[in-house]
């Protein structure tokens, strides 16, 4: 097993894999600090849910609380966010400078709608729960982004920066329709979903990387 470890190391690391993971770590850290947020929960990273037939959906984080699951999707970017919950590609633009006139120019970034993105998270992790558990989509953004015109309509979701995330929790979700034993065995039926092996890993990464052909060939 060691050959594959030698070949991480020669390859060197994923520029944006590592960004990805200090957006959700900045996520980890708010989520972690107890009694700031008024909503008593727990917190899963990085699950590999089923999702048809060999294939699988990594879900970055979910906060298991009374009021349902959390499921939180993290984007760390830089630059203005433009996004429409109807559209299936959002917009970062960042500052790139000036021109000869000193114009401000902008290099524009495309990513796929993140909205759509955590509905399939909240359908494979709803097919493990149940009808019944309640489920709440949250997008957060980090890094230094500007959610400058962001729209969507749907009750169950909302997207903010990771400053914003406690007033979210808060707000989204309402009553408890759970007891604490119940999110104490919710966490147990799902964190096996966190512990998955490199070559799984790899296989994910494959699939995600076809999907995203697909889309571009449309």
């Amino acid at each position: 097993m060691k050959w594959f470890v030698c070949l991480r190391a020669l390859l060197g690391p994923d520029p944006a894999r590592e960004k990805g993971e200090r957006g959700e770590n900045q996520v980890a850290a708010r989520l972690a600090e107890k009694g700031w947020f008024r909503v008593k929960g727990l917190c899963l990273r990085n699950l590999y849910l089923p999702a048809g037939e060999n294939a699988t959906t990594e879900v970055d984080m979910i906060y298991l609380t009374r009021k349902g699951i959390y499921v939180i999707e993290s984007k760390n970017y830089t630059g203005r966010i433009y996004g429409d919950e109807d559209r299936p590609q959002w917009t970062a633009a960042v500052y790139a400078g000036r021109g000869w006139l000193g114009r401000v120019k902008t290099e524009k970034h495309s990513l796929y709608n993140p909205i759509w993105q955590n509905a399939g998270h909240m359908r494979a992790l709803s097919r493990l729960v149940g009808p019944e558990v309640p489920l709440w989509s949250v997008i957060v953004f980090s890094g230094r982004c500007r959610l400058a015109d962001v729209r969507w309509d749907r009750d169950d979701t909302a997207v903010c920066r990771v400053e914003e995330l406690p007033r979210v929790l808060r707000k989204l979700g309402r009553g408890k329709p759970l007891s604490w034993r119940e999110v104490e065995d919710l966490y147990r039926r799902l964190e096996p979903y966190t512990q998955v092996s490199w070559f799984q890993k790899q296989a994910h990464i494959r699939q995600v990387k076809e999907k995203e052909r697909a889309r571009r060939g449309r």
